[in-house]
């Protein structure tokens, strides 16, 4: 729900420098006001590929091996001042060779592979296969439609927009975490958590997973889910909305959502969320919600019901005519009757 929250008396000079941000397209600032954003903290083990790295031992060995030209196992040894049946050798060979860096010539000589040879140079690279728990963020799909967000999955130390400079990337230093359950969300205004991120809605978006975790981790590659073990826990960010209503039509609404000192570890300025503020403008257009005016006077939230004879695509939210049978903005053939999600 959002409500009413008297927040242009702490927030003038916010109100002040943005109140004229929409003028020229024909809209006045109303309403400056705090707003938490729902999203996830997620959970799950999934399997990587990663660089395998050389150890000194092994590089000791691979070079011995290469320099003296078909040693024996008792050669090995003498050079390194050990047993023949030493643990230590035995498991480290058996590790060269499993990784096809050396290789037996009998039973008792080993010769380096070109494998082995590319490794020691630095011209080929090994990887092995390991499991771990990966913790991500989630985005909580604000229209209800399955099809909302491209990409699902975000890092907290990284800005949602994409639309920022390097310089502004590079400069951001990460949006403050909020745990759902510890705020108090009397007086406050925020949107609730509907979509919960299971692993099978993970795994249906595999490709943006891996992506997004390959993005996040260059020295390894997403492989696969371990197992569907998954953990999701309700997260929010705090926000400051600018809520814009048209001269002429007091039904058309822009929120512009912006960063404040509650939002990022490092505030220096109101960063517009370019994304944020599109995801929220349909959220509050499709669930026709108003906040309080000037007065502090509060309207519920009001669901547009079958008297106004509207309904809305399946597939992308655009508001229909009740007999529509297919939405005239992406050509989905629609359900006769009401349409409409309900909180």
């Amino acid at each position: 729900m959002i409500t009413d929250f008297k927040t242009n008396e702490d927030y003038q000079k916010e109100f002040n420098e943005y109140k004229d941000h929409h003028s020229t397209e024909g809209y006045d600032l109303k309403r400056v006001f705090e707003i938490y954003l729902p999203f996830w903290q997620c959970k799950q083990n999934i399997v990587v590929e990663k660089d395998l790295a050389l150890d000194r031992f092994s590089k000791i060995l691979l070079e011995y091996i290469y320099y003296k030209k078909e040693p024996s196992h008792t050669d090995i040894c003498e050079f390194l001042g050990i047993e023949n049946a030493h643990f230590c050798i035995i498991m480290q060979l058996y590790f060269l060779k499993k990784n096809n860096w050396i290789q037996n010539i009998d039973a008792d000589n080993y010769e380096i592979t070109h494998d082995g040879i590319e490794f020691l140079r630095n011209k080929k690279r090994s990887r092995t296969m390991e499991t771990e728990e990966f913790d991500y963020m989630a985005k909580e799909k604000y229209s209800f439609l399955e099809n909302d967000m491209t990409n699902d999955f975000f890092d907290p130390s990284r800005p949602i927009d994409k639309q920022l400079s390097p310089g502004q990337k590079a400069d951001f230093s990460g949006y403050k975490i909020l745990q759902t359950h510890q705020i108090k969300m009397q007086d406050k205004n925020h949107i609730k958590h509907n979509n919960n991120p299971t692993y099978k809605k993970v795994e249906a978006k595999r490709n943006d997973f891996s992506e997004f975790y390959n993005a996040m981790n260059p020295n390894k590659i997403f492989y696969d889910f371990a197992d569907n073990a998954f953990e999701g826990y309700k997260r929010s960010i705090c926000f400051l909305g600018f809520w814009y209503e048209n001269r002429e039509r007091s039904n058309d609404i822009k929120v512009d959502i912006r960063q404040f000192k509650k939002s990022v570890r490092e505030f220096k300025e109101n960063k517009l969320e370019r994304e944020l503020s599109k995801k929220v403008t349909e959220y509050v257009l499709k669930n026709d919600i108003r906040i309080g005016d000037s007065q502090g006077n509060q309207e519920k939230i009001a669901i547009k019901t079958i008297e106004q004879n509207v309904k809305y695509c399946s597939k992308c939210g655009y508001q229909l005519k009740i007999t529509a049978k297919f939405c005239t903005q992406c050509g989905t053939e629609q359900y006769m009757g009401i349409e409409n999600e309900s909180n």
